[in-house]
Order: structure tokens, then sequence, then C-alpha cells
């Protein structure tokens, strides 16, 4: 039994990606992501990158300012259920490892969370990188187990950027995150 369990833990830890210190991203990463049925965003730039003969993912991500407070939380969720692509093939699975910057016009030089990867680098690997974020329901509730609230979808967009869009169709001193000085 022991033996079993030490081996499917060493598995494991074989598989999941190492996280790499940060680093500054260059001008030429992969830009996906998608929108929410409320209105705004959200934007992941990866760059692949050559980490001690390993392939290297670095990469930040970011989401519309003026977001409804249960879509703005919601981001993370939405990240576990990234994938990268390389050639059609998945080499990983859940984008948390990415650090959370500001939307921009350009993430060039953001400090951009790394995974270092099981696999070896090739120089031509970031010419065949996909990112995709898959259809995602959120449903807007305090309570976690309850499933009644409002629902609401982050879908893939064909926007290059779509932390960029206007956001919440909300006004803002509802979706702001403080109101008159208060945190909520």
């Amino acid at each position: 039994m022991l033996k079993t369990a030490l081996t499917a833990a060493l598995l494991l830890a074989m598989s999941a990606p190492l996280q790499a210190s940060p680093v500054k991203l260059g001008p030429d990463a992969v830009l996906s992501g998608g929108d929410y049925s409320t209105g705004g965003g959200l934007t992941v730039a990866l760059e692949p990158r050559a980490m001690d003969g390993k392939l290297g993912l670095c990469g930040v991500w970011a989401q519309s300012t003026n977001m409804p407070v249960y879509t703005r939380r919601a981001a993370s969720g939405v990240l576990t259920k990234g994938i990268v692509m390389i050639d059609g093939q998945v080499v990983t699975r859940n984008l948390n490892f990415l650090n959370r910057v500001r939307p921009s016009e350009s993430y060039a030089g953001a400090a951009a969370g790394c995974a270092v990867l099981n696999r070896a680098w090739s120089p031509d690997t970031a010419a065949r990188v996909t990112v995709r974020i898959p259809r995602h329901k959120i449903i807007a509730t305090s309570e976690p187990r309850r499933q009644n609230g409002p629902r609401v979808f982050f879908t893939r967009s064909d926007s290059a950027n779509p932390a960029l869009t206007k956001g919440s169709l909300v006004p803002s001193y509802i979706t702001s995150p403080s109101t008159g000085g208060t945190q909520y």
C-alpha cells in the first residue's frame, strides 16, 4: 500500500510544472482570452522560453476593470480550466501560475510568472504554441453549495486583448472596489 502511494506521488510530481522565479515578458507573447456574458474580459499573455534546457512557459493575465464582484473573483476558476498546446498536444493545464497585471495594450516588460515543464526546449516552439480557455459557467452566489444564483458565462473571444474591453454594463459606482471609502 505504501509503495503504491509513493509511486503515485512520484508520478504526480514528475507531471506537474515546476514554478520558476518571475521574469520580464518579451514583446512576442501569445495572446488569448475570453469575454464574460455580463461584459468585460480576461486576457492571457504567454511566452515559451528556454529554462535550463527545458520548456518554460512565462506569462501574465489581466481582466477588464469595472467588473461585477462575482466575475472579478472568478478569474482563478477560469484560469484553472486553461490549457497550453503545442502542435495540438496539451502540454499543461491550469494557468494559475501566471502573474496578474493591469490591462494594457502591450504586456512586454511585465513581471511574468513561469512554470518549467518536463519537456525539452526547441527554438521553434514559440510559433507552435496555442493557449485555450474553454467556456466556463460562473454561478453568482455567496453560498458555494447553492446553485440558484445568476449564471454568467465565460467564452473564448476573437478579440486580441479581451481585458481591454469596456467592462460591465453595470455602472462603475456599483462595480468599483470601494464605495465611499469602505471595502467590500
